[in-house]
């Protein structure tokens, strides 16, 4: 890939970043975070990252990528973050359904959608539905939380700090990325006694690190085809619970 790449072309993206999609996608979690999501939240931010995705599209073209179908299919590759493993074809997903949003249905002959269709079945505006401050995407196969498992990865890609050409060139290149620090214990705790009460009440309730909830984690009712969703809770490897309890209590009872 060629790294040719001006500076207004790439301050387009940097802007549209950080004035547009950062912002938005800081509410959005707000929302997603209290299930307080509507269908045309969904939609609107939906919106917002396939603009994004459709710009990266265009430099990468610049910069001498292959076909705009070619480039997106390598994208779960390109910008994978934990969580939200079952979907391989999350961006793509997302470009299927803003255009069926747009255009009202998707065009089945069409080599760009036609897979998906397969797959999926009609992927319509109908194809996402809200409930109870939550939208699925529901099809005869499938059933997730959309707004959890498609748009929560695909934002976080984008908070990678970018400031510069060179900072954007690596990023269409794949060599940066967003990452929600799932598993990172060691960079929160030093171990220490003062460190139990704050470790046992994450391993009480950790977050699952496929959809980001905690205790009300729908997962297990999750249907991906042929594979049924799980819980994947993000629990501290170290954690020994009589040996935390002990540097709690103090007592005879848990440091044996």
């Amino acid at each position: 890939m060629n790294t040719t790449l001006n500076d207004d072309e790439a301050k387009y993206l940097l802007a549209y970043i950080n004035d547009v999609l950062i912002p938005s996608s800081e509410e959005f979690m707000k929302l997603l975070a209290n299930n307080q999501v509507m269908l045309h939240h969904a939609f609107s931010f939906n919106a917002i990252l396939a603009h994004a995705i459709d710009y990266m599209v265009f430099l990468a073209k610049k910069m001498g990528a292959a076909t705009r179908i070619a480039y997106i299919k390598e994208f779960d590759e390109k910008y994978n973050v934990s969580g939200a493993i079952h979907i391989s074809n999350k961006f793509r997903l997302l470009d299927a359904i803003n255009n069926s949003f747009k255009h009202v249905e998707l065009d089945k002959n069409t080599s760009r959608y036609k897979d998906l269709i397969e797959t999926y079945g009609e992927l319509t505006f109908h194809s996402l539905k809200s409930n109870n401050g939550k939208v699925y995407f529901e099809m005869p196969t499938y059933k997730f939380d959309y707004g959890r498992v498609i748009l929560r990865p695909i934002a976080v890609i984008f908070d990678c700090q970018l400031q510069s050409t060179k900072d954007v060139i690596d990023f269409i290149k794949g060599n940066r990325k967003g990452s929600f620090c799932y598993e990172s214990f060691d960079n929160l705790y030093e171990y220490e006694p003062w460190d139990a009460i704050d470790r046992m009440i994450d391993y009480c309730n950790p977050q699952c690190m496929n959809c980001g909830e905690y205790q009300n984690c729908e997962c297990s009712s999750y249907n991906y085809a042929s594979i049924k969703g799980e819980s994947k809770p993000n629990t501290d490897p170290k954690f020994e619970f009589k040996s935390v309890m002990s540097e709690i209590s103090g007592t005879r009872e848990w440091s044996t």
